[in-house]
């Protein structure tokens, strides 16, 4: 079974999501922030990361950061979703991207691709 952690600061996203990937065979954890997110990571590391970029405490921008400078996590694949505009910095340091809102069978076919070792392309 393939373990992924969501990493966004809104309730209702996060439910919708763990109840969806549940569905769909994912063991599924969860973090409201970045900082609670890296406590996670250090824990038990996922097969993939979920990660919203605009979060209160620590942001999904420093997550990510911290992701790729730490040499236990840095071939983690990321999957960043964001409403907002996301950086050619951020998709470089990202796996793949997904603007908010996102069709569902298009999050599943990036996590699909992206735990399979493909490219996606977003």
């Amino acid at each position: 079974m393939k373990r992924l952690l969501i990493v966004d600061d809104e309730a209702a996203i996060i439910e919708a999501l763990q109840e969806l990937l549940t569905d769909e065979g994912y063991s599924v954890a969860t973090a409201f922030n970045g900082a609670e997110g890296l406590k996670r990571l250090k824990e038990s590391r996922p097969d993939l990361l979920l990660l919203d970029l605009m979060m209160p405490v620590m942001d999904g921008r420093e997550l990510l950061r911290r992701v790729r400078e730490d040499p236990a996590l840095q071939d983690l694949p990321v999957v960043v979703m964001s409403a907002g505009r996301i950086s050619e910095e951020e998709r470089r340091a990202a796996s793949a991207t997904l603007a908010k809102p996102f069709e569902l069978d298009l999050l599943l076919s990036t996590l699909d691709a992206q735990l399979q070792g493909k490219a996606s392309g977003t």
